[in-house]
């Protein structure tokens, strides 16, 4: 087979969307010699497709324009070029196109929270997600609760929507040399002291306030001495909240770290006494699956996916509840015991995901629309 894959957010840094198509895309190159894989891509000089440049059955094509309403129409005459038998993208595909059609979507948030997209963004996954997923032969997402939500809004068949889990990769594990962690930690981000981690983009569907809100109620009644490290991209927060915290005593003791490299999430995750989630709403939760991957506690959502991620290995608490919350943060960094089971169990779990089994089903998904 021809295997076409839009292969242009792998430039993304710091995006689910790349974390997914750079190890889909490295593990199926891995297990499957015998098909060719065309990735089309924006730029070629970018340096992580180099690792791409000499390999036998994989060919790399360049879509020389950023302008999606045009890039996206190029891709599909592109195919027809290389012949593709089957063309995998993620949430948005051409309007004309050779072959079968793969469409991930992740998840459809944009329904539940509009707010937190770009208007330009809503419009187009309102306007094209249906027509996609209409189109599509197959469509892949990452968690049954986001196939409900899929099968709820868009009404496809049940069996034309396909579950893969995503995985973690071996960067996501303990580490012996803790000193040096801490290192690198205050060098580049001034992180000393115990802290309560948070890792992902920031804007009003991650639930950012109540986090904050339950950090401030367990410095003021229980007196913890941890800082909260809030790691990612700052694309909103309430003015309100923001003003409380200039205006609070404890304003220094959360770090708003920015994007954090890649190789450096691993530090934070184990060196965090306790990683907490409070997504309002999410089609995976990875980055509970990577702190469970390197030993850290994890206080998350007990809605959409992240139960299916987390299963019995953290604990699941109310995002709209902030006491259930903080309650949650100080059982686990007051006893040791809690802990050290949450630790073991969160391991344990962390190696039921691989992006190995990712591309082998998603390899399998491939197969079943072709012969």
């Amino acid at each position: 087979m021809r295997i076409g894959i839009d292969f242009h957010s792998a430039a993304r840094e710091g995006s689910g969307n790349c974390t997914y198509i750079r190890n889909l895309v490295e593990n199926l190159i891995r297990i499957d010699k015998e098909n060719e894989y065309y990735l089309y891509i924006l730029d070629i000089q970018y340096p992580y497709y180099n690792k791409f440049k000499n390999i036998e059955n994989v060919k790399l094509r360049l879509l020389p324009i950023k302008n999606p309403l045009l890039r996206i129409p190029l891709l599909g005459l592109k195919t027809y070029v290389d012949k593709i038998d089957i063309l995998h993208v993620q949430y948005v595909a051409p309007p004309f196109y050779s072959g079968k059609l793969v469409v991930m979507i992740h998840d459809i948030g944009f329904v539940h929270y509009p707010e937190c997209f770009r208007r330009h963004e809503y419009i187009r996954q309102k306007l094209l997600i249906p027509i996609n997923i209409k189109k599509a032969d197959i469509v892949l997402t990452d968690s049954i609760s986001s196939k409900a939500d899929i099968v709820n809004i868009y009404n496809p068949e049940e069996a034309k929507v396909k579950v893969i889990y995503h995985g973690v990769t071996s960067e996501y594990t303990t580490l012996a040399d803790l000193k040096n962690a801490k290192g690198i930690l205050t060098g580049f981000y001034e992180i000393e002291s115990n802290f309560i981690l948070f890792v992902g983009r920031i804007d009003a569907r991650k639930n950012i306030g109540s986090l904050i809100n339950a950090f401030l109620f367990l410095k003021e009644k229980e007196n913890i001495s941890h800082k909260l490290v809030i790691a990612g991209k700052k694309d909103f927060l309430p003015d309100r909240l923001l003003r409380e915290l200039k205006n609070s005593e404890y304003d220094n003791d959360i770090i708003f770290t920015g994007y954090i490299q890649e190789e450096h999430l691993p530090l934070l995750y184990n060196l965090a006494d306790v990683f907490v989630y409070p997504s309002l709403y999410e089609g995976f939760g990875l980055p509970c699956l990577e702190a469970m991957a390197c030993g850290c506690p994890v206080v998350s959502s007990n809605i959409s996916s992240i139960p299916e991620v987390i299963g019995d290995a953290g604990m699941l608490i109310d995002p709209a509840n902030v006491q259930e919350m903080a309650s949650a943060i100080y059982e686990i960094i007051s006893k040791k015991e809690l802990k050290e089971d949450l630790r073991n169990k969160g391991l344990l779990r962390a190696t039921q995901f691989s992006w190995e089994n990712t591309a082998k089903k998603t390899l399998e998904v491939y197969y079943s629309i072709t012969s």
